[in-house]
């Protein structure tokens, strides 16, 4: 397959590790050659993205370490790019500002979940309305709000109150300590949004909700990852016959 896919990680390194176990099964494939090269830049020593936007810590540095993640993909032949974090895509319109010949390749994953979900709405199967988990720096800049708004989608946020839980979740997936006590917080706290559709807008939370699946937790929420959004896009872009 010629299509190449690059993805900008380690933001952290097990939410980029999962992310590649993903794509290989949404590339069903007999031989090796019959899936998408994959690079894998898993920039793990880049500066805080939410430190960046809560306290102005080391932004700029974390810009231009964004760039030379994005530059490095480029000159190594990816034709589409993902960031594998949320809170990293604050920062796309000055990256993009600085590195332009990236800004028709980079595949937004908000705005790839957003789009998916209007059309689901379409559809029919969808809501309006939409509870978010994420860290705090992305809950803080909005970003989520902004781009649902634009596809007529509102997102109900965490308080400041709930902080403390989402880094709990976040750190456990980030230092690989997940436990049957983290899963059931993480099932509660899904379980008492007052929405009936959840976004899943961090990419540790995935990995905690599918533990919770295969450990028997039930969730009767509707659920939707920008992660999956992205990688449905990526499945379509590869069957292109430009591609």
């Amino acid at each position: 397959m010629n299509f190449v896919i690059g993805i900008v990680g380690g933001m952290g390194s097990f939410a980029t590790l999962d992310f590649f176990r993903r794509i290989l099964y949404a590339f069903p494939a007999v031989k090796e050659w019959e899936r998408p090269r994959v690079l894998i830049d898993n920039y793990c020593t880049m500066p805080s993205r939410v430190r960046a936007i809560l306290y102005n810590e080391r932004k700029q540095e974390l810009i231009c370490d964004l760039c030379e993640s994005v530059k490095n993909l480029l000159r190594s032949g990816a034709d589409k790019i993902i960031f594998a974090c949320n809170t990293s895509h604050v920062f796309i319109p000055e990256l993009t500002a600085r590195v332009p010949e990236c800004a028709n390749k980079i595949i937004h994953i908000i705005d790839s979940c957003a789009a998916e979900i209007r059309n689901l709405c379409k559809g029919g199967g969808g809501h309006q309305k939409y509870s978010l988990i994420a860290t705090e720096g992305t809950i803080e800049t909005g970003i989520y709000a902004q781009i649902f708004k634009k596809y007529g989608l509102e997102i109900d946020s965490p308080d400041s109150s709930q902080y403390k839980k989402l880094r709990d979740f976040i750190e456990a997936v980030k230092q690989d300590s997940i436990n049957k006590e983290i899963l059931s917080n993480f099932h509660e706290f899904v379980q008492n949004f007052n929405n009936e559709s959840v976004i899943l807008g961090c990419t540790e939370i995935p990995i905690l909700y599918r533990e919770c699946l295969e450990g028997g937790f039930i969730f009767t929420k509707k659920i939707f990852d920008p992660l999956q959004s992205a990688i449905n896009i990526l499945v379509k872009l590869s069957k292109s016959p430009s591609f």
